[in-house]
């Protein structure tokens, strides 16, 4: 870790921090090569990097400040949808285990989840708490959204049947993951076998978990903003 965080200070690649809105765009950081040999000598890759932190896939002209949640998180988990419907105990069950085993993965394994409290109000807007909402509406073929990296930021899954992935539960594992990976600062990927990766997987894959790639750059991530 003390080589990873040399190699970061040196390149001067990124400015991390916890901002919870986004400032004018960053311009792409130019790497010595020397620096970028080194640093894919312990794994780093670059360009992934800054798909994963900072929106370098989908706009690499207009890369995104990186803005990771610290940690320890809370979250506050809906137990009704937008209209007032129950939603049922298999999906908030689901949903909870996996948002608590993927926090950790997803934070670096720096931290985790602290609390999860249960209820019909929300904490949007309240700082240390991401809010899960349910929706049923419609939006096309997308089954969840999320603010990414916003303190006091939301997830919104998609009841609809559609979105269960033919499982027990309301919403599919790698679902609520790729959601997570998003409120905690993470953007979508050009790979299907990553978890955020931006487009429809196969019915085989909705119980993946993070990439090495992935989990080794958010380990990245939060080493060198602590």
């Amino acid at each position: 870790m003390k080589l990873l965080r040399y190699l970061l200070a040196v390149a001067g690649a990124v400015c991390l921090c916890a901002c919870t809105s986004a400032s004018t765009p960053l311009a792409p950081t130019a790497i010595a090569p020397a620096t970028v040999s080194l640093m894919m000598a312990v794994g780093f890759e670059p360009v992934f990097y800054r798909a994963f932190l900072q929106n370098g896939y989908e706009s690499p002209d207009h890369l995104e400040p990186i803005r990771i949640l610290r940690g320890p998180l809370r979250v506050y988990l809906r137990t009704e949808d937008e209209a007032g419907r129950v939603i049922d105990a298999d999906s908030l069950n689901a949903t909870e285990r996996i948002l608590i085993d993927s926090a950790k993965i997803w934070s670096g394994d720096t931290f985790g989840i602290a609390e999860i409290a249960r209820g019909t109000g929300s904490r949007e807007k309240v700082p240390g708490w991401i809010t899960v909402k349910w929706s049923t509406v419609g939006v096309g073929d997308r089954c969840g959204r999320s603010t990414v990296g916003v303190d006091g930021g939301y997830i919104e899954f998609n009841t609809s049947s559609a979105c269960s992935c033919g499982l027990a539960s309301g919403v599919y594992p790698r679902l609520i993951r790729h959601e997570l990976g998003h409120a905690m600062g993470y953007y979508h990927t050009d790979d299907a076998s990553d978890v955020m990766y931006g487009r429809a997987v196969s019915s085989d894959a909705c119980d993946t978990l993070p990439s090495a790639r992935e989990r080794r750059h958010a380990i990245y991530a939060h080493t060198q903003s602590r």
